[in-house]
């Protein structure tokens, strides 16, 4: 039997009006699109406006970037400075410093774009001057150009946050630097200086955040983590399924078609309560129905999405050693907490738990697996999972 024909279920028809689908996935989300984080976003506001520095910790795909362009948006609207600087694309500390030196001027000094003097004045303390394009959308761009090995980008990096300073002397500051863990992956010792800079810029707000969960934790806790006691850190979990299944009903109502509340716990239920796992299996299913969202267009939802991805998945696996490849299949089956028994290594045809434990530790810094509070390991997509157990 194949996907489509176990998965029941209508799509709505071709004579249909079309209707625009309420749910959001694979990129940040605002408006009614936001699901509830109230909690998260209350404190994480709060400490923005009151310059206090925070660590927000997230695996991928639990909604932190909506999360913290949420609460941008949230401290501009009470009067704060505010900027957003990702470093997902960044490739050295040249790159490092463009981004959030653009950052820091199309954010808590944009205003100052339009005062050239003001501006040359306030980038005159940087060791290397840059060169900035403002396009005709209104988006900035930086580059500093190729500089002799000498030069210290470490403080250039300095410089650039320290602009911060002169910045919150006016008005309440603060930068989020997004995809943090890109730092120590480019050079060990930056996130010390990050450290060093934070302790210095007393009045204004840092927020780093990462998607890497294990290595934001290596950075914020532990002796000799470079950002211990930095800051206040904020862990995303899985929004709580009553919070969740009540904002998928009310949208689903509000794209024009009805959701049961078990329908909605059953979109919950099978992505693990993932936020983004959730919208992108309510927007499938959602797109699968007629006028109700039902079991049959969960279902049918599910099987398109894996069917879609079937090639991405494939090429994971070709891309992991054969013993990963079998340990990844036996936790999409089973998810165990014993996953250095005798009978669990029998089973993924290991010789020793040495060779288990190096085969996670490749699959959980790929953010492949992950293991969940009752201690059982298992493969961190749930559309994968699905993939990888047929």
């Amino acid at each position: 039997m194949t996907r489509t024909q176990r998965a029941g279920g209508g799509r709505a028809g071709e004579g249909s009006g079309w209707q625009r689908n309420p749910f959001h996935y694979g990129s940040p989300v605002a408006g009614d699109g936001f699901a509830d984080r109230a909690t998260e976003l209350d404190a994480l506001v709060r400490r923005m406006l009151d310059g206090q520095n925070v660590i927000v910790l997230s695996p991928r795909r639990y909604g932190k970037t909506s999360l913290l362009q949420r609460a941008i948006d949230q401290v501009r609207r009470r009067g704060g400075r505010s900027g957003y600087a990702s470093l997902i694309k960044a490739s050295n500390r040249r790159e490092i410093a463009e981004v959030l030196l653009e950052a820091v001027l199309s954010g808590p000094a944009g205003w100052l774009t339009r005062r050239r003097s003001e501006l040359a004045q306030l980038l005159s303390g940087l060791r290397v001057q840059p060169s900035i394009t403002v396009h005709p959308s209104g988006a900035m761009q930086v580059t500093f150009s190729p500089t002799p090995a000498e030069v210290s980008w470490e403080g250039v990096l300095s410089d650039t946050l320290r602009i911060l300073a002169s910045i919150a002397k006016q008005r309440r500051t603060s930068l989020v630097i997004d995809e943090f863990q890109r730092v120590p992956e480019i050079d060990a010792g930056l996130p010390g200086v990050f450290k060093a800079i934070a302790d210095e810029l007393r009045d204004v707000s840092l927020v780093f955040a990462g998607s890497k969960l294990h290595v934001m934790r290596e950075l914020s806790s532990g002796p000799g983590a470079p950002l211990l006691g930095m800051g206040e850190r904020i862990s995303l979990d899985v929004i709580p399924e009553a919070e969740m299944t009540a904002f998928l009903t009310r949208r689903a109502l509000a794209g024009g078609k009805t959701m049961t509340p078990d329908i909605a716990i059953s979109i919950y239920e099978r992505v693990d309560g993932v936020p983004n796992d959730v919208q992108k299996l309510a927007y499938a299913a959602f797109a699968a129905a007629t006028t109700a969202v039902d079991e049959g267009a969960v279902r049918a939802g599910f099987d398109e999405i894996v069917t879609l991805e079937v090639v991405d998945y494939a090429e994971l696996l070709d891309n992991l050693s054969p013993a990963q490849q079998r340990l990844l299949r036996a936790l999409a089956t089973t998810p165990t907490a014993s996953v250095y028994g005798h009978e669990f290594l029998h089973t993924v045809d290991v010789n020793n738990a040495n060779s288990v434990r190096k085969a996670l530790d490749v699959l959980t810094r790929r953010e492949l697996v992950r293991r969940g509070a009752d201690g059982a390991w298992r493969v961190a997509n749930p559309f994968f999972r699905d993939w990888l157990s047929v």
